[in-house]
């Protein structure tokens, strides 16, 4: 059964995807849901064929949180009801106003800060407004204003985040199929059954494609009130078309529901994580072949059977095709896990863009390593007073990460550096380097980019007393972020937004030591470090228009490390090794918080990244040979040991000469 092996992989993809790729610390202790049939977890019934097998969306959202989402009639946390509106006027006894005020009476009022939430209402107050055109603008208004409303009180509760989706477009259901049938009176059930069946037999494969299996249903309805071809084509195009006009009265009223909804949003502050599923199952109709499936129009179960009460297994049920829906309203089990992907890459978002704040300190990194190898140099064969040295340098790093789902990628850096000192007196130096970073950075397999960057410095260097030297130097870089990639994976689907921004760098760096000789031609003795760094990030738009586009907001950074060690150092050879052992402290900012909405929201939720490891160990060696009375060459390597974060090697040649 077609159909089956493929919801069935959905499952097993959702299960799989749930075990690796949870959501990391510092996300939600919890999540709680609110809504109508798409959110109902069993409170009324589970609306998808087969749902004691297949999970909907909201539960393997909870899956991936760690958390096991249970219906509020069972003490659980989904409070969703199968045929919910937003008002007790529309249905006293089903609505998300009551579900609400249920679950805060269970809190004493208060929402849990480190909670995630979903509010998702909205189709049946449509649905009860399209049946009642002469009030049907007041009916959304006023549901949509409720809605809103409630997602309000909730974060004035305390609630940490609320997820709120749009509502779907009800006139792309198989409902408006199924309504204007019933005009035909009599002969309905049968007119319905003869559509369905040619509905569910075809493939959809676009919009154009789509309508004819429309218009070729009703015709195949029509031939139950009249075998006359002339005038079952005529009744077939009546229907044809009051199919269209009421479509296009039901996505107005669903257009309108989530206009007026996220205009009472926008007046909101809080983490509001706005989903556009509308717009998401718009583009599955456009194309879906692209997300696996066939058929966009009919449904798998048999006509006059809910998605509750439909299994593999019942009579009628067609296995014909991929399909979208599972009965006239409801998703199928594939589109529920869809949905899922597409609210998780959303929640992810930002929390992947925070990796951009990390890569400006890997260029002054590689900078540094270029000037240390210069000014080690020149400690043992200083330039005279008066005299002027240029320096040049190649360095590099490669970085493997080693954290959670969001950073597990690698990195790769590489940076030129060109210098000018001049030597003020014979134990004082200072100059001035450009440098030029292009960096690949992939820190996670679903998001990456380039950095590339000009930096400019100031530096000096003072010896004392033969044995003492102190360096220090102020750095400003402008950076461009190129080629900013996420991916997406929305079922078998996979799409890459893309953007791209600026930033800025300002730091400044001391560096300290003391020489003890030992012999002639080795020297050792303890080095410590203080670096400093203010970066920022520019907020960008993604470029396309589709329902994943996202904007970011600026992000800053403000580092301070302090590191102390031990070096040994050799001169006055053909060639002088060296090396280095230093433990470093993160005193600064290690968490990362960026705000992000989609661009067709002008609401926004926040996202912080967890600190990273704070300790570490930098073990270095290199050396420096001379090549003659006025040039010298250097080198070195470095690794980091004792990070849970990452893996880091480093390393950098360059050659400088004096004039």
């Amino acid at each position: 059964m077609k159909n089956n092996r493929f919801a069935l992989s959905f499952a097993a993809l959702a299960t799989l995807s749930a075990s690796l790729a949870s959501f990391p610390a510092m996300a939600w202790d919890n999540l709680t849901v609110f809504g109508d049939s798409l959110s109902d977890g069993g409170n009324i019934g589970r609306f998808t064929y087969d749902g004691g097998q297949y999970p909907i969306y909201d539960e393997v959202l909870a899956e991936r949180l760690g958390q096991n989402l249970q219906r509020s009639t069972l003490g659980g946390s989904n409070y969703a009801q199968g045929g919910a509106v937003a008002i007790p006027a529309l249905d006293p006894a089903l609505n998300t106003q009551d579900q609400l005020a249920a679950y805060l009476r269970s809190t004493d009022g208060r929402a849990d800060s480190n909670g995630l939430y979903i509010h998702w209402v909205g189709a049946n107050d449509i649905a009860a407004a399209v049946t009642n055109p002469l009030t049907a603008i007041e009916t959304i208004d006023t549901s949509a204003a409720a809605a809103a409303s409630q997602v309000k009180t909730l974060l004035d509760a305390g609630a940490g985040a609320v997820i709120v989706p749009t509502t779907p477009q009800l006139g792309e259901t198989p409902f408006m199929i199924q309504t204007v049938l019933r005009v035909l009176g009599p002969v309905s059930d049968a007119a319905m059954v003869a559509a369905f069946q040619s509905l569910d037999s075809i493939s959809t494969t676009d919009t154009a494609s789509r309508n004819q299996a429309v218009q070729n249903a009703f015709t195949q309805a029509a031939a139950q009130v009249s075998d006359v071809p002339a005038v079952r084509d005529a009744l077939a195009e009546q229907l044809y078309n009051a199919w269209q006009e009421l479509s296009e009265l039901a996505t107005t009223l669903s257009t309108q529901f989530n206009q007026q909804e996220e205009s009472g949003l926008a007046a909101i502050k809080g983490n509001i994580v706005r989903v556009d599923i509308a717009g998401l199952l718009n583009e599955v109709i456009a194309s879906p072949g692209q997300y696996g499936l066939t058929n966009t129009i009919g449904m798998a179960c048999p006509v006059g059977t809910s998605a509750d009460e439909c299994a593999s297994s019942t009579p009628g049920f067609s296995s014909a095709q991929d399909y979208l829906f599972a009965d006239r309203l409801h998703p199928s089990p594939a589109v529920h896990a869809m949905i899922a992907d597409y609210i998780q890459s959303i929640l992810d978002a930002p929390a992947q863009v925070a990796a951009l704040s990390q890569s400006p300190l890997m260029m002054a990194r590689d900078m540094h390593n270029t000037l240390d190898g210069h000014l080690q140099q020149q400690r043992h064969k200083p330039a005279d007073a008066g005299e002027f040295t240029v320096f040049g340098g190649y360095a590099g790093q490669h970085v493997d990460y080693q954290g959670d789902a969001w950073s597990d990628g690698d990195a790769n850096t590489a940076n030129l550096t060109l210098g000018i000192g001049y030597q003020l007196t014979d134990n004082w130096q200072t100059g001035v380097l450009f440098s030029n970073t292009n960096q690949r950075q992939e820190p996670s397999s679903n998001f990456d980019y380039r950095l590339r960057g000009n930096l400019v410095a100031l530096y000096s260097q003072l010896t004392l007393l033969e044995q003492g030297w102190i360096n220090a130097d102020l750095h400003y870089a402008d950076l461009d972020f190129d080629d900013i990639e996420r991916d997406i994976k929305i079922g078998p689907a996979s799409r890459t937004e893309q953007g791209n921004t600026g930033g800025k760098l300002l730091g400044m760096r001391v560096q300290t030591g003391w020489d003890l000789p030992l012999g002639t031609h080795i020297t050792t003795g303890p080095v410590a470090s203080y670096a400093l760094d203010y970066g920022r990030v520019g907020g960008y738009r993604e470029q396309s228009n589709n329902s994943t586009s996202m904007r970011y907001s600026d992000q800053t950074t403000h580092s301070q490390i302090g590191s102390l060690g031990w070096r040994i150092d050799s001169k006055e050879w053909l060639i002088n090794p060296w090396a280095q052992v230093s433990y470093n402290h993160q005193f600064g900012d290690t968490d990362s918080t960026v705000t992000a909405g989609l661009q067709s929201t002008s609401t926004s939720f926040a996202r912080t990244v967890e600190a990273r490891d704070k300790n570490w160990l930098d073990v270095a060696v290199g050396a420096n040979v001379p090549l003659g009375e006025k040039v010298n060459a250097f080198a070195g390597v470095s690794t980091v040991g004792g990070n849970s974060d990452y893996h880091q090697v480093t390393w950098n040649v360059g050659v400088n000469a004096t004039f």
